[in-house]
């Protein structure tokens, strides 16, 4: 009986044993294959990359630095704009002092010629035959007080009146050398505009040498081109009204070390960043935080008030340019934007006041991105400069 019975444990054993083995066969096998499963998907996203990038070789490649040549020529001729519109009002401001000077001295050039008429009508009299034509002592005082004040009336006036011209002169000179410069930037103005016509019109000869796929291509290098101008419009708004609020012509800057930003990816930092030229390809208008992002917050870099947070659709519902992304305005002459965040991610609204390090949404590859990554902007009077600089 006993014998029987460790035969029979023998066998459960063996038998435990064996599905044991089975199972743990089957565990490896089944992590072996969604081992090679995840090595296919990051080869297969490396080749859609690597295609994406031999797409925007050649003609595209012309394509897109036409594109920020376009962009680039665009921007200096908004500068030349403000420049025109900063000195024609300097000469609007001339031509009121000139007038205001020239209406002083009119009305002291009247009353010397009335002066001059009534000197002229008091004949051969002298200051000293009114002196001497005193009854008393009181009377001489009282007189030589006239006379002096007479005088001294005189002389304010010849010197105001000298004042007054020097001014007007000054006035003339300054209207003249405004007028000058307007001219000078205009004819720069004319010059950049030829220049933006050229590679306008060299950007379309090679659109048209395009394929449908690449055209398909170009259509969304294009539309990104548009989405950035709009934005960097917009903000340039927001950025006129503040200052105009503040009571400056623009917002004034300091170093970038004196805003004293944080990362914009928690727990990462610059080494995170895997090309730190700016830009680094023409057009970019940020940096890109790109190493060891999946699943990292984006947070706001400086407190501040949320002036754009929404995502940038196509027709068809996809994402296009910077999808979901979110703009910051810190009210410090800076404004800075996160962009290709986590679908539904974005944790911030309009309007909303933001501390530094609150999270805005998730690291993510909405838009026009290849791979997760945070593309972040520093903006000042709504246009874009190289953010490297702001960042510790």
């Amino acid at each position: 009986m006993k014998r029987k019975i460790l035969v029979i444990c023998l066998i459960i054993i063996m038998v435990f044993c064996t599905h044991v083995a089975i199972v743990c066969a089957a565990t490896k096998s089944e992590l072996q294959n969604e081992s090679k499963d995840i090595q296919n998907k990051i080869s297969q996203t490396k080749d859609e990359i690597s295609e994406v990038q031999s797409q925007l070789t050649g003609t595209l490649e012309q394509i897109q630095n036409l594109n920020a040549q376009i962009t680039d020529y665009e921007n200096q001729i908004d500068d030349l704009n403000d420049e025109i519109d900063e000195l024609e009002d300097s000469i609007s401001d001339a031509e009121v002092k000139l007038n205001e000077a020239q209406e002083k001295y009119d009305k002291q050039e009247e009353l010397l010629k009335e002066r001059l008429v009534a000197m002229y009508e008091a004949g051969e009299t002298t200051y000293l035959d009114v002196l001497l034509s005193s009854a008393d002592l009181i009377d001489f005082i009282s007189k030589y007080y006239m006379i002096s004040e007479i005088a001294e009336y005189d002389s304010d006036l010849l010197d105001q009146m000298e004042k007054n011209k020097n001014e007007i002169q000054i006035a003339k000179e300054n209207l003249e050398t405004s007028k000058e410069q307007v001219e000078a930037v205009k004819q720069s103005k004319q010059a950049t505009a030829n220049s933006l016509k050229v590679s306008q019109t060299t950007k379309q000869e090679y659109v048209n040498q395009l394929s449908e796929d690449e055209k398909a291509l170009e259509e969304d290098l294009e539309q990104f081109k548009k989405d950035q101008q709009e934005i960097q419009n917009q903000l340039a708004v927001i950025a006129a009204q503040e200052a105009k609020n503040k009571g400056t012509t623009y917002i004034t800057t300091g170093e970038p070390s004196s805003y004293g930003y944080i990362f914009p990816v928690a727990g990462l930092s610059k080494a995170n960043i895997n090309n730190k030229n700016y830009p680094s390809y023409p057009g970019h208008t940020g940096t890109d935080v790109n190493i060891n992002v999946v699943g990292k917050s984006v947070v706001a870099v400086k407190s501040g008030t949320v002036e754009i947070s929404t995502a940038l659709r196509n027709s068809s519902g996809s994402y296009r340019s910077y999808g979901e992304y979110v703009v910051v305005n810190h009210h410090d002459g800076t404004m800075t934007l996160y962009a290709h965040m986590l679908s539904g991610s974005r944790t911030v609204s309009v309007g909303q006041s933001v501390s530094q390090g609150q999270v805005l949404g998730t690291v993510g590859s909405t838009g026009n991105s290849t791979g997760p990554h945070l593309h972040f902007e520093v903006r000042i009077n709504g246009k874009a400069v190289n953010p490297l600089p702001y960042l510790p």
